[in-house]
Order: C-alpha cells, then sequence, then structure tokens
C-alpha cells in the first residue's frame, strides 16, 4: 500500500512561505516534497526534458501540487536562468510550494540520487568501459528519451496552445530555434516581450 505524502490545506491568501491558495491545491510537507524529487531524481534517466515526463507525470497529473500552467512557467523560469534547467524548474517549484525551505527540499531531494549514482557509475565505467553491453544500454535509453521528451509537448501543448496566437508563438520559436538557430536565452526574452505586447498590455 503507497503511503500519502500529502496533505490538502487550502488557502486563499498568499504567506510568508512563498505560495498562494488560490493557485495551489494542497501544501505538501517538507518531506514529502524531498521524498517526491528523491524519486523524479533516483528514476528519471536520459537528460533534461526526459525528466520533465516524470515532474509532469508526479507534480501535475498524479499529486496536483501544480497546475498545467504553472508548470509551464516554471519549466520557462528554468530555462532562462543560469545553471541546469530541471534543477532550477524544482527550485521554482519547491519554493511555490513551501517558501525557501520548499526550494531546498526539492534541490536536495533531485540532486542527491544523481550524485551518488554518478560516482559510482564513474568508478564502473572506468575500470569497465571496455564492455560492448554498456555501449548497447546507453543506446536504448536515449532512443526512449526521445518518446518521454513527445509526450511531455503533447502535455504541454494541450494546455498551453490553446488559441490561435498561442500556435503562431510556438511554430515562431521551434522555426527560430531550429531553423535560424537562435540563441535559446534570446528566443525566451523576445518571447516574453511579444508575449506582454500581445497578451498582457493594457490589463
Amino acid at each position: 500500500m503507497e503511503t500519502t505524502l500529502t496533505a490538502s490545506v487550502p488557502s486563499r491568501t498568499p504567506g510568508k512561505n512563498g505560495y498562494a491558495g488560490s493557485e495551489i491545491a494542497v501544501r505538501p510537507s517538507l518531506r514529502a516534497i524531498f521524498l517526491v524529487f528523491l524519486k523524479v531524481g533516483a528514476f528519471a534517466f536520459g537528460g533534461v526534458y526526459s525528466m520533465l515526463s516524470f515532474f509532469q507525470r508526479e507534480l501535475v497529473d498524479r499529486r496536483k501540487w501544480v497546475d498545467q500552467e504553472h508548470f509551464v512557467e516554471a519549466v520557462a523560469v528554468g530555462q532562462m536562468t543560469p545553471g541546469p534547467p530541471i534543477i532550477n524548474t524544482g527550485i521554482f517549484i519547491g519554493y511555490r510550494l513551501r517558501g525557501g525551505a520548499g526550494a531546498v527540499a526539492a534541490t536536495a531531494g533531485q540532486v542527491l540520487p544523481g550524485f551518488l549514482l554518478v560516482l559510482l557509475l564513474a568508478y564502473l565505467y572506468t575500470e569497465f568501459k571496455t564492455i560492448p553491453a554498456l555501449g548497447s544500454a546507453l543506446r536504448g535509453v536515449g532512443a526512449a528519451v526521445v518518446g518521454l521528451l513527445a509526450s511531455v509537448v503533447l502535455k504541454m501543448g494541450k494546455g498551453v496552445l490553446d488559441s490561435r496566437r498561442a500556435v503562431l508563438f510556438a511554430a515562431g520559436a521551434f522555426a527560430l530555434l531550429y531553423l535560424a538557430k537562435v540563441n535559446p536565452i534570446a528566443l525566451i526574452v523576445l518571447s516574453g516581450l511579444l508575449g506582454y505586447l500581445s497578451y498582457g498590455r493594457g490589463k
């Protein structure tokens, strides 16, 4: 029987812990945040973008700690700030859930499994790097990552691309990044500016 890690405590006003009850349905404990991000860090293989599918499943679909809109915002913040994007995304979500302590719990949970596993793999790879099975396994993981990423893109697209204007934003960003090789940071800044002019001006 699986242990429930969250407790629903609705609130209607922003608090000093960095969250607002009108936007976050549950207020998980620091222990719950640490354990969930520990799980994500331990089982999400294949790189930054493949981990987004685990974030989506655990935080949005399963536990409903954040909704799709705020998940997309967290991903955007993670992309536009220095450092590993997936870690930054986790920090942002942890802060929204429980303030600074939540950010620390999320970061510790995410980083700890990878840190320990990389130490082990570095040793094993140095000792047994000539074994063909290792290269074959890594190729299989790399192929699976493509499927994981496609799943994330479809789920995020359903929640965000709700108008012709949003579709144009997405298509333009894809063309500029894939075809014109525009710097991702510059693209995010440009998208933010155009988003403000298109959506927020006059509000």
